[in-house]
């Protein structure tokens, strides 16, 4: 079974988007090691139809299993070298991320 992460990302101000394209552009590497791969480019929200969501980047990733990829992400050291940048370019207080299962 897949799953896909919707995630969502509201940017700081100030923070670009091709800021935050950089920022998983160079994680890329990361994500792939621990078996999230990106569906399709970053795309840029052009307008929020329905609802209340800040959305400034959202990226689709698909993985096999969502519990051991974001573990071995957020466990891992290049990630970690990261988050600074992260913390400088997206709100993360006002991110979400969906977790959707392929019927």
């Amino acid at each position: 079974m897949s799953f896909v992460l919707i995630d969502i990302l509201p940017l700081k101000d100030g923070a670009s988007f091709e800021q935050a394209v950089g920022y998983f552009e160079t994680l890329k590497p990361v994500f792939e090691r621990h078996g999230l791969r990106r569906v399709d480019q970053p795309l840029q929200p052009v307008k929020v139809l329905r609802g209340e969501v800040q959305a400034d980047l959202v990226n689709l990733f698909e993985t096999e299993n969502p519990e051991v990829s974001l573990a071995g992400m957020r466990d891992d050291p290049d990630y970690q070298a990261q988050i600074e940048l992260r913390d400088t370019v997206f709100d993360l207080d006002r991110a979400s991320i969906v977790l959707t299962r392929r019927a």
